[in-house]
C-alpha cells in the first residue's frame, strides 16, 4: 500500500470547489444573474460533487474522518441540487416547497455538527462553515416564512461563505509554495480534549 502521508490535503481541492461553485449560485439566489444562469450552475454543481466525493475518499484513506464526511456529505447535496435543477428545466418534475424544506432542514442540522467539529480547525475554516449554516437557516426561514427576500439575503452570505472558502484555497497553496504565512488562518476557538484524528 502507498504511504499515505504522500497525499496532499484533499480539502483544498474540496473547497476550490466548493467556492467556484458556491459563488455563482449564490449570484442567481441573490438575484444578480437571472435563470440563464443555471446552464454554468448546473454542470458546476454536478462537476463539484464528484470532486467532493473524490476530496472525501482520499480523507477517508488518509483517516480523516472530518474530511471524508464533510466532503461526501457536501458532495451529496452537490449531486442532489445539480439533478434536481437539470429535471426541472428539462420538466422531468419540479419539486415543491414541502421537499425543499426538508431538504434544507436535513443539511442545516448536517450543518449544524459540522460547525462545531470546526471549532477545533481555524477561524477561516470556523467562519466558512458557520455562515454556510447561516444561508442554510435562511432558506429554511424563507421556505417557512414564505418571504423571498431571506432567499435573497441567503445569496449575498453565500458569497461571503464562497469567498472564505477560496481565501482558505488560497492561503493552502501560497502558504504551501513559499513555505510561510501569507495569508493567515487564524488559530481555533476550541481545543480537542484527545488526540483523536478528525
Amino acid at each position: 500500500m502507498s504511504d499515505v502521508s504522500k497525499i496532499a490535503d484533499p480539502s483544498t481541492i474540496g473547497l476550490a470547489s466548493f467556492g467556484i461553485s458556491l459563488f455563482c449560485l449564490a449570484s442567481l439566489v441573490a438575484g444578480v444573474t437571472g435563470p440563464a444562469a443555471l446552464a454554468v450552475i448546473i454542470p458546476l454543481a454536478l462537476g463539484t460533487a464528484l470532486v467532493h466525493f473524490a476530496a472525501g475518499t482520499f480523507g477517508f484513506i488518509k483517516g480523516e474522518l472530518f474530511t471524508a464526511l464533510a466532503f461526501y456529505g457536501y458532495g451529496l447535496f452537490w449531486l442532489t441540487f445539480g439533478v434536481l435543477q437539470l429535471g426541472t428545466a428539462l420538466k422531468w418534475f419540479a419539486p415543491d416547497n414541502d421537499i425543499m424544506l426538508m431538504f434544507y432542514i436535513a443539511y442545516t442540522i448536517f450543518t449544524v455538527f459540522i460547525f462545531f467539529a470546526t471549532l477545533v480547525t481555524n477561524t477561516a475554516v470556523i467562519l466558512t462553515i458557520g455562515t454556510l449554516l447561516a444561508v442554510f437557516v435562511l432558506l429554511d426561514l424563507s421556505i417557512i416564512m414564505n418571504n423571498p427576500l431571506l432567499a435573497t439575503y441567503a445569496g449575498y452570505v453565500g458569497f461571503y461563505t464562497a469567498l472564505n472558502a477560496l481565501y482558505i484555497v488560497g492561503g493552502s497553496i501560497l502558504n504551501t509554495m513559499y513555505g510561510r504565512t501569507v495569508l493567515p488562518m487564524g488559530g481555533a476557538w476550541s481545543k480537542p480534549s484527545n488526540s483523536a484524528s478528525c
